[in-house]
């Protein structure tokens, strides 16, 4: 993908911390802010997953499958046993 040159202006104390961030993360400070303005895209693209993910029910739902999952409970079924011979 094409890149293009940005120029912002931080108060000095966000500027320094953001620096100390990207050296520990052993990132340049071009990346830092691709992978939060990637993350901020992608949330505002997929904002009706925050309507799904806010209901309490579909939560406890989703923390019981995952705890079924990793504990070996869940039973998992192949294409065939799920849709059949198309």
């Amino acid at each position: 993908m094409r890149k293009v040159r940005l120029n912002i202006t931080l108060d000095d104390d966000l500027a320094r911390f953001l620096k100390g961030f990207s050296i520990s993360q052993r990132l340049s400070m071009s990346e830092l802010i691709n992978h939060w303005a990637l993350n901020l895209k992608r949330t505002q693209e997929n904002q009706g997953m925050v309507t799904i993910l806010s209901s309490p029910e579909f939560y406890e739902s989703l923390l019981e499958t995952l705890k079924r999952s990793r504990s070996g409970e869940l039973k998992w079924y192949d294409r065939e046993e799920t849709i059949g011979n198309e």
